[in-house]
């Protein structure tokens, strides 16, 4: 199936999902916010997490300067070139994730006439922290409520947090099957893996997980070339840099951003109350790019890496973006470079680069590590 066949059965899916008076709600793809609220009120989260091109960056320079980030800048041009995947959405959440993410979510609910609901995310982990979000969460399932006209219980989220962990316990078999097989998988098939939940939802994700787990008993042949821990900036559907990667000889071993299956390393305590259960989660996610300037997050890189026994690391940074400043060069010298950890920084800026340019830092890292 073409990428354009699979947009188009998504499209079709969510118009049976509107007609069935299941809400849409579009949600800037950075792993924080929690979909469980979401499906338990009959919702289906999409993640807005398609890739920028020239004709989507260069429309959202009409919203946003060319200083900012072009994934934000594009995601606005895409709704202002009314994509039939955008086109289905009832209402955006605009949390703070980022610059980006709070510019371009003010931008298309003041210009294309969508709702917003807010939510706020602390960048500390702190006691105090968690209990803001707690009570954050706690708002926002106030706002899905009064959105969506169903009164969420406490049963219908511990519903929605054990189906959502069910999925990333697959995920982390995968993982798993892939580290005691050597990685028979590319870092390409895996990122499809995390693409598929993105426009699929959650149901049909542990579908495709265990037909994936199934296939995996048969694969034998680990994956060739260099090792390497991806980082950084999350990778969009029609973002290529992992496949230019991997034919330079750079598998990607383990994908730490969102758009990994090693972000979802860790489960839900299904013990807790809901909303405490999910603010712990997602507050304490380790490899969460709101925590990407705090030393835990290199430290565990490190680890990581290490425990991987790797050969490199790729630092993905999309050009503009907030989270990751100028700052982030100096951090990964003094954390990475101290320890002989080899690693490379690729920035990108979507609708611009080419990718001649990419290939060219791939290949000398490459050389570099070989």
């Amino acid at each position: 199936m073409t990428r354009e066949q699979m947009f188009s059965e998504v499209v079709q899916q969510l118009k049976k999902y509107k007609e069935a008076n299941k809400k849409i709600y579009g949600i800037l793809a950075h792993g924080l916010v929690p979909e469980e609220i979401i499906h338990a009120a009959s919702g289906f989260p999409l993640r807005l997490s398609l890739v920028g091109d020239k004709d989507s960056a260069s429309k959202g320079i009409e919203y946003l300067t060319s200083a900012t980030c072009s994934f934000a800048r594009s995601t606005i041009g895409h709704f202002d070139l009314k994509n039939a995947l955008y086109d289905e959405i009832e209402t955006i959440i605009a949390g703070n994730y980022c610059n980006g993410e709070l510019c371009a979510t003010e931008m298309i609910s003041e210009y294309f006439n969508i709702p917003r609901i807010n939510i706020v995310f602390p960048s500390a982990k702190t006691d105090s922290a968690l209990r803001f979000l707690i009570a954050e969460l706690n708002h926002f399932k106030e706002d899905i409520e009064r959105f969506s006209g169903i009164k969420l219980s406490e049963d219908k989220i511990a519903e929605a947090i054990k189906l959502y962990n069910n999925e990333r316990k697959l995920m982390q078999e995968v993982v798993n099957v892939q580290r005691n097989k050597n990685y028979v998988l590319s870092g390409v098939e895996c990122l499809e893996l995390m693409h598929h939940h993105f426009l699929y939802g959650v149901e049909a994700s542990i579908g495709n997980l265990q037909t994936t787990v199934i296939d995996l008993s048969e694969k034998t042949s680990p994956i060739e070339g260099k090792k390497i821990i991806f980082a950084g900036n999350g990778v969009p559907i029609g973002d290529n840099i992992i496949q230019l990667s991997e034919a330079q000889g750079l598998s990607v071993i383990k994908n730490l951003t969102w758009t990994g299956l090693d972000y979802y390393d860790s489960l839900v305590d299904q013990n807790k109350p809901p909303l405490e259960a999910l603010a712990d989660y997602y507050l304490n996610l380790e490899n969460s790019g709101r925590m990407i300037l705090s030393d835990d997050y290199f430290t565990n890189l490190a680890e990581i890496y290490k425990n991987s026994h790797a050969d490199g690391i790729i630092f993905y940074k999309v050009k503009y973006c907030s989270i990751v400043p100028s700052v982030i060069s100096s951090k990964l010298k003094e954390i990475l470079s101290e320890q002989n950890i080899p690693y490379v920084e690729i920035e990108r800026e979507y609708g611009v680069n080419k990718n001649a340019q990419l290939q060219t830092r791939l290949q000398a890292f490459q050389e570099m590590i070989a």
